[in-house]
């Protein structure tokens, strides 16, 4: 069985909107016949005129007239809409956007070339050079003059540092003879409390090294150096250290103090002989770390320095160290 959620219509008939109206199952118009109200209600209520009354009904009222609209007679010809006056140009842009920032010329001077023409101080190494005498020495002879430049020591003589090579295991199977390479003279120069590095070069890097007052040993070809244009074979191999004291571009030479040569102190080579003589290496060159203020001065050194030291000379004539 459903349930009805909806409201029965027969029982409220007599429902007036209380909650206590008696639902007597009588008809609410049935209840008005019985006038519930009172006489006074039914004699209030004017009678109304039924479809079968015989009074006429009044005249009807007469509307007035309204009067007529007059339309205007409208312009047979419909005038056009004025065209859309054309956009005002815009004015012209005088303004030149601002040229993007220009990155600042690279420095391509280089080192100021000095007053004359040479970079370095040549004469400072005067006192420092000394022949090695023995094949193989080239190394801890170039070493020995950087040492002796920056410490004030007085090494006359290779074999002190010979020596101490040898203790340090330095030389190729332990044989002075077969010489040592850049990266043990490196090692030996900082045993002698000299630090340094070892970099490629150019003819412009080396200038600006020289021109500051640093220590230069330079790894070479002997031969191109010591005969040049008469080196029967090019091997192209470096074979030689030297140490580079000084350029001189108004005469176009490399200045040396080479140990390898009897005559290498302040030996000077053409600046092209030497380049290429440096090339075989790869431009190596051993360079102190910092510069020795003897050097950077350009303080001059008599000449004739060298003259009153002793010196040993060679005992054979070297071709390679």
């Amino acid at each position: 069985m459903y349930e009805s959620f909806g409201t029965d219509l027969t029982d409220t008939d007599n429902y007036t909107g209380g909650d206590n109206y008696p639902d007597d199952g009588t008809d609410l118009l049935g209840d008005l016949d019985q006038n519930p109200l009172g006489d006074s209600a039914v004699t209030c209520m004017p009678a109304m005129p039924t479809m079968f009354d015989d009074t006429p009904a009044p005249d009807p009222v007469t509307m007035p007239v309204m009067p007529s609209m007059t339309v205007p007679d409208l312009d047979p010809q419909v005038q056009p809409l004025p065209e859309p006056a054309a956009p005002a140009p815009l004015p012209p842009n005088d303004e030149t956007p601002p040229a993007p920032a220009e990155s600042p010329a690279p420095d391509t001077e280089g080192t100021p070339v000095p007053e004359d023409g040479t970079y370095g101080t040549p004469t400072a190494w005067t006192g420092d050079w000394f022949y090695q005498e023995v094949d193989g020495y080239c190394g801890p002879s170039s070493v020995a003059q950087v040492v002796s430049e920056y410490t004030g020591l007085d090494i006359s003589d290779p074999q002190q540092l010979v020596d101490r090579a040898l203790e340090l295991g330095l030389f190729a199977n332990g044989d002075p003879s077969q010489g040592m390479t850049s990266a043990n003279m490196e090692i030996l120069m900082e045993d002698q409390g000299v630090p340094c590095h070892l970099e490629p070069g150019s003819m412009s890097g080396l200038e600006e090294k020289l021109s500051d007052g640093y220590g230069v040993i330079a790894m070479v070809d002997s031969g191109e150096i010591w005969y040049p244009g008469e080196e029967t074979t090019e091997d192209n191999t470096a074979d030689h250290a030297v140490v580079v004291v000084g350029i001189d571009t108004e005469r176009g030479v490399v200045i040396l103090s080479d140990p390898g040569h009897p005559d290498g102190n302040q030996s000077e080579v053409p600046i092209s002989v030497f380049e290429d003589a440096w090339a075989d290496s790869g431009h190596e060159m051993l360079v102190a770390d910092a510069p020795d203020v003897d050097l950077a001065d350009s303080t001059t050194v008599d000449p004739t320095l060298a003259a009153l030291t002793p010196r040993p000379w060679a005992i054979i004539t070297l071709t390679h160290s």
